[in-house]
């Protein structure tokens, strides 16, 4: 009887021994399509996000060169006194405000890039490209809006009032024009817009000048390999082409474009100051909610990166434990 239990025993622990793999290997083979099917789910997101993005970002973009447009083309009159200006000048640091933000986006990619990522080289070098595009975007709006205010005009400080004759004397009455007050409003207000830019522009240049020659130093040194060598090449290219640019942007805001031909009234200057109020909103609204997809897209497109890495070490795993699958090889 002992004899019969210690050989049952055996039996079964024999075919459990058989069976654990078997379950083991089937649960693994499920979790293979269940892997593809989470992929494929969370592809279709980033998808639709990635879409959404694209339609947003349009929209923005419209909306923020239609507004320059229409800044740039119309300047300040008597009436309006400085209401265009001022307009002009909120529009700029609100374009700053942008740059400054896909700079911060950027900076995260570039660390990506030059560290060690699971995401391919190819998606984090299109997204660099995208964000050097949309920098580039608006700093060419500055640029417009500062060239567009206008410059100082030789314009007569007094004009004729009245004259008269007292005594056998003539005498004249003269004020100072309001076209002269006018020429110095958009000469105070123009000066100091083009003066900010510019040491705006001087320190972008100096800092772009500073990377550059750290990256040539980087791209000579010995003992990096030929892929950080490559990412830093890359760099230093864009470094160089950027520093060309800012410079010729140095260049164009120094020399005011020809004054805008429209002269706004009074009633026009607040239409305006109401309808970018309006439009400075939206385009808020919009941004905040890109910047949003932005990194949520960011954020999927990690995840899936995970999942496809762990897909191909299960897929790895079975070709080399599976006897079905080394069947079918």
């Amino acid at each position: 009887m002992k004899m019969l239990l210690t050989f049952t025993l055996a039996g079964i622990c024999l075919i459990s021994a058989q069976e654990a793999p078997n379950i083991d290997l089937v649960a693994r083979r499920e979790s293979v399509e269940t892997l593809r099917q989470h992929i494929t789910m969370r592809q279709k997101r980033l998808d639709e996000v990635a879409g959404e993005i694209r339609e947003r970002g349009q929209k923005t973009d419209k909306a923020i060169e239609n507004l320059v447009k229409q800044l740039s083309t119309t300047k300040d009159s008597q009436d309006s006194k400085r209401g265009i200006s001022m307009v002009k000048v909120e529009a700029v640091v609100a374009l700053k405000r942008m740059i400054s933000v896909y700079g911060t986006e950027r900076a995260k990619v570039a660390a990506r890039l030059s560290g060690d990522s699971s995401v391919p080289v190819e998606l984090l070098n299109k997204n660099l490209k995208t964000l050097d595009a949309l920098i580039e975007k608006r700093a060419a709006d500055i640029v417009e809006l500062v060239k567009s205010m206008p410059g100082s005009e030789d314009v007569a400080k007094y004009e004729h009032d009245s004259d008269y004759y007292r005594n056998g004397v003539y005498y004249e009455n003269s004020r100072i024009s309001e076209a002269w007050r006018q020429n110095r409003r958009d000469k105070v207000q123009s000066e100091k817009l083009r003066r900010e830019t510019q040491q705006a522009l001087d320190k972008a240049i100096a800092n772009l000048n500073s990377r550059r020659d750290a990256l040539q130093a980087a791209v000579s040194a010995t003992g990096i390999s030929d892929s950080e060598k490559e990412i830093q090449q890359q760099e230093l290219d864009h470094v160089s082409n950027l520093l060309e640019q800012r410079k010729g942007q140095l260049s164009e805001i120094m020399t005011p474009s020809p004054s805008p031909a429209e002269a706004a009234s009074k009633d026009e200057a607040e239409d305006m100051k109401e309808l970018f109020s309006d439009a400075r909103n939206d385009i808020a609204g919009d941004f905040s909610k890109t910047l949003q997809l932005y990194r949520e897209a960011v954020s999927e497109r990690d995840k899936i990166q995970a999942l496809q890495d762990n897909l191909e070490a299960r897929i790895k795993w079975l070709s080399e434990n599976d006897p079905e699958a080394k069947k079918a090889e």
